[in-house]
């Protein structure tokens, strides 16, 4: 089998020193770009570290076995319960892969959209951020199959796009893809792909088809906010045949309007038929936390309703401590032992 390695960002977003740069850097770029994203972007919320991690190396030990590495991709940080000793376990800084002209960044996009770079990482991958978790037992082709990626396939224009930087940054993909490669002839010569009722359900496949037919020269690329698997072969592809925009997006140091983010990666190698389709909601669930949402989010995780789940953190969340307490008893629920990722 081949090996599929697991990555995993995180940031440890109370530490005082990192705060105060990132609140440095970000006054800077504030000043000095248009394109900044707005909102929750850029917001504390998308860099508080929740305390639920250690419940996301538990999972993938007791969910994942197979998984061949685990790269923890930080800023230099670590939690001090880690076990750097595990033989699994590969610590990644910034600065081991990003290029200098690079650093610091605060921006995820610069962090994903780099890591092929990454010394050692297997050609097939597995991104996780630090609020998608494994709830039930998974297998390696759920994420590949006959060395392709498995990705959720959906030609249709969503709802949300343009309300939020996460859906520019989808029509940004959508305009890189269509300038480097024929879309229209290249999903009509995998339409089939497209079109596989016993992976997508009738649905979906339908949809698929009626949407290749209005939308020919917009493939948005959306690919929900769940672990997703990647070739590390494609990002270098990307660069190559697309540079500025890749160097434009890393060199901002916060999240903008104008960039692309790895689902980028995802499109490419879904527009030139190397996937496997799936549909979306046979993978699990995202779901942005706020207060009206807790208990059910807590029953998600305690019954494993799905096989896999993102906690999506927000600004509307009245006591965050009280909150993630309770997400972390669910966790205990399904995960009390500790892992081997734990001292």
């Amino acid at each position: 089998m081949e090996k599929i390695d697991f990555v995993v960002t995180w940031v440890d977003g109370g530490d005082r020193e990192w705060l105060a740069q990132k609140r440095k850097y970000l006054g800077v770029e504030s000043s000095a770009s248009s394109s900044l994203a707005g909102g929750e972007a850029n917001a504390d919320c998308r860099y508080r570290d929740c305390g639920l991690l250690r419940y996301w190396f538990r999972s993938v030990e007791k969910f994942a076995p197979w998984a061949d590495r685990v790269f923890f991709v930080t800023c230099g940080q670590k939690p001090d319960w880690l076990d750097e000793t595990n033989s699994k376990l590969r610590l990644v800084n910034h600065a081991d892969y990003i290029p200098q002209e690079y650093l610091p960044t605060f921006h995820s996009d610069t962090i994903e959209l780099n890591l092929h770079r990454i010394p050692g990482l297997s050609e097939r991958f597995v991104l996780f951020n630090d609020d998608m978790f494994l709830l039930r037992p998974s297998t390696p082709e759920q994420f590949f199959r006959g060395g392709l990626p498995v990705l959720a396939c959906d030609l249709g224009i969503p709802r949300w796009l343009g309300c939020s930087t996460a859906s520019r940054i989808v029509v940004n993909n959508g305009g890189v893809l269509a300038r480097s490669m024929d879309v229209v002839g290249l999903i009509r010569r995998n339409i089939l792909k497209f079109a596989d009722i016993r992976k997508l359900g009738l649905a979906r496949a339908a949809k698929n088809l009626a949407s290749f037919a209005v939308n020919r020269m917009f493939i948005p690329g959306t690919f929900g906010h769940l672990p997703l698997p990647h070739l590390k072969s494609t990002f270098d592809e990307i660069w190559r045949a697309q540079p500025d925009i890749m160097d434009k997006t890393s060199r901002s140091r916060f999240r903008i309007n104008d960039g692309v983010s790895h689902w980028l990666a995802a499109a490419w190698n879904m527009v030139k038929g190397d996937f496997v389709p799936l549909n979306e909601k046979r993978r699990g669930e995202t779901v942005l936390l706020d207060d009206s949402n807790l208990e059910r989010v807590c029953k998600l995780v305690a019954s494993q309703a799905h096989p896999q789940v993102c906690i999506n953190d927000s600004e509307r969340i009245s006591d965050p401590e009280g909150c993630f307490r309770r997400i972390a008893a669910a966790f205990e629920r399904i995960l009390p032992e500790k892992s081997s990722f734990e001292r």
